[in-house]
């Protein structure tokens, strides 16, 4: 890519962050923060670059895990939270499972299946806060990468107590996310995770079986990141 094409790709990019602010902004105003997912994939009509989380590639720290699974772990039903465009979906059809892969947004949903036809991926538009009632227990592995921290409570909350229930006898859950110590500032959005708003899936039943606080680089800036990975004990 050219130095031209870098700098027109920023411009859209920093374009897209101005028109979501906005359509944040009002949404909240207007009492249905939720309705700020669908107005940022409709307002970019098919370019990437205008939904600010749009990044066209599977998300590194969740790759990095995946990559790192044995063989017979990368089997069975995985469950894609807040998919997007779609990229974590295919990277794990690719890895090998049975993927289900949801987000609220209905243009977002075709969006991904358009850009992902050939995997096999049962494409849902679903609200973490309510989901189907076929989600439950229904999982062999379960991907929240990058959407708890989008919310706000008290729906953020709900999602959190959400997850627990998709994840079957011997199953995993894995949590991706920027996070935060509580003697650090919030600095949204993102609303990175505090590790104490995750105690309540321990008590659902789940095992936590590893937590990384670790920093990556974004334009220069070190940023907390956490990778937790849960199991639900078999029966």
């Amino acid at each position: 890519m050219s130095r031209n094409s870098d700098d027109e790709l920023e411009e859209r990019k920093e374009e897209g962050r101005r028109r979501a602010d906005a359509l944040r902004k009002h949404y909240v105003e207007s009492g249905d923060p939720m309705g700020w997912f669908e107005a940022i994939y409709s307002q970019a009509e098919g370019e990437a670059a205008l939904v600010p989380w749009g990044h066209e590639v599977a998300r590194p720290e969740f790759v990095e895990w995946l990559e790192g699974l044995s063989g017979n772990r990368r089997r069975g039903r995985a469950l894609d939270i807040g998919c997007g465009l779609g990229d974590n979906a295919a990277r794990l059809a690719q890895a090998g499972f049975e993927v289900t892969a949801f987000d609220l947004s209905q243009t977002a949903i075709g969006w991904a299946a358009k850009r992902f036809p050939g995997l096999g991926i049962d494409w849902r538009t679903a609200d973490l806060a309510d989901p189907p009632v076929e989600f439950q227990g229904a999982f062999d592995l379960v991907n929240e990468t990058y959407t708890l921290q989008a919310l706000r409570p008290p729906i953020r909350e709900a999602a959190i107590q959400a997850l627990a229930g998709f994840v079957k006898p011997g199953g995993t859950l894995l949590i991706v996310g920027r996070g935060r110590h509580e003697d650090e500032p919030e600095d949204p959005p993102p609303w990175p995770l505090l590790r104490g708003e995750l105690d309540c899936l321990v008590e659902t039943g789940l095992t936590l079986v590893g937590f990384e606080d670790f920093h990556t680089d974004r334009k220069g800036c070190p940023v907390r990141h956490f990778r937790i990975e849960y199991t639900r004990p078999k029966r």
